[in-house]
């Protein structure tokens, strides 16, 4: 593959992509993707709104401690941080990404397999009802699994990711979904996170933002900034007002229903598929071994941590606790990092360049940048990628 090293260290053209426009568009390419779909089928409404504008005020400040440290925006997470903390912790930052990219692939399977079923329940296909209805029917986790081989083959099959095309018409196609959705009053009911402690709606809800730590311009570009501050209020909103409450909703027609269930699975059976790679290109960095390896691992993990949601009878908001926390964890070494001044330009001599280059995998969420620089680790689509 040809050496984009060079290129890498002169960054962006200056003034390039410094308008508020850019910057709104950047942060809600970041943080929009397979999440837009699944937090609202996975929370239960009443707290996944309130504690969502929480969570983005939380992050508002987050970016403006980060962009005062130079922003991620130019260099990515992974630079960003070992330049203030060192190889060590920026090790760890690709650890969180990978444990989160592999965990998080059990929920979105899981919801994946959740809108299959309940598609084919509004088709009138018998014992789909009994998946549709509950988290912790087993058809539902056969299915997700079955998702996960899938997905796998395919990415073991076809290395190649999707185009900026594609990556562009899927968002198109999740955020369609997800209007549709709530035009008709929601996919699924929330899974029981009311009465919940506000930390446990939290955390699931973070998988929503994930990509956003790699999206934020230093301080001194103001108008990229404070786009990027209007990104996140959309993104805020979008995720209030799809999981709220809808009491005049209309009744779904079961064609319609069926149709977007089918919708929805078919765009989350994508992201499992990009995100498997995502996940495969982490191992790498950290083991130096093939992607292959690093596909089947990330595979098993997921199939594991399935395994473990179905024994506690969890549902996807419990499987999202997974890559939540990694997010959390993520957030907060790249905030200590903030507090940290830049080490020695002598232990920097390798922030651009971590290993050998990569082709995009994310999407996530994700969809504007090169996420599958070794620095700039691509990230779980809806969000995740998203997952933001």
């Amino acid at each position: 593959m040809p050496d984009r090293t060079a290129a890498r260290a002169a960054g962006p053209a200056p003034g390039a992509g410094d308008g508020w426009a850019a910057g709104a568009a950047n942060a809600l390419g970041a943080v929009l993707g397979a999440g837009t779909l699944l937090l609202p089928a996975a929370l239960a409404p009443a707290s996944a709104s309130r504690t969502g504008i929480a969570v983005a005020a939380v992050l508002a400040g987050w970016c403006l401690l980060v962009a005062a440290a130079g922003g991620t925006a130019h260099s990515g997470p992974v630079a960003f941080v070992r330049r203030r903390l060192g190889p060590g912790p920026a090790r760890a930052v690709t650890a969180l990404y990978f444990g989160g990219f592999a965990t998080g692939q059990a929920a979105v399977a899981l919801g994946t397999a959740q809108f299959a079923a309940g598609a084919l329940a509004s088709a009138g296909v018998h014992g789909a009802g009994a998946a549709a209805g509950g988290d912790s029917g087993w058809r539902s986790y056969a299915v997700a699994a079955a998702v996960l081989g899938t997905a796998a083959v395919y990415a073991w099959c076809v290395p190649r990711p999707p185009s900026p095309a594609g990556q562009r018409l899927r968002l198109a196609a999740v955020l369609a979904l997800a209007l549709a959705w709530r035009a008709l009053g929601g996919p699924l009911p929330g899974a029981g996170t009311d009465g919940r402690a506000a930390l446990l709606v939290a955390v699931p809800l973070l998988f929503g933002w994930v990509g956003l730590e790699g999206a934020v311009p230093a301080l001194a570009r103001r108008r990229a900034f404070g786009g990027t501050l209007l990104g996140i209020a959309l993104a805020a909103a979008l995720y209030a007002v799809l999981p709220a409450p809808q009491p005049s909703a209309p009744a779904a027609h079961p064609v319609a229903a069926a149709a977007l269930g089918l919708g929805s699975a078919a765009v989350c059976w994508t992201y499992v598929r990009t995100n498997l790679r995502a996940t495969a290109a982490r191992w790498t960095e950290l083991t130096g071994r093939t992607r292959r390896g690093g596909l089947l691992a990330a595979a098993l993990i997921a199939l594991g941590a399935l395994i473990l949601g179905r024994a506690a009878h969890g549902g996807v908001s419990v499987l999202l606790l997974g890559p939540g926390a990694a997010t959390a964890a993520l957030y907060t070494l790249i905030a200590v990092a903030a507090l940290r001044r830049p080490r020695p330009q002598e232990n920097t001599d390798h922030d651009h360049h971590d290993g050998p280059d990569r082709n995009h995998d994310h999407d996530g969420h994700n969809h504007n940048r090169d996420r599958d620089r070794p620095d700039r680790a691509p990230v779980l689509e809806g969000a995740a990628r998203a997952a933001r």
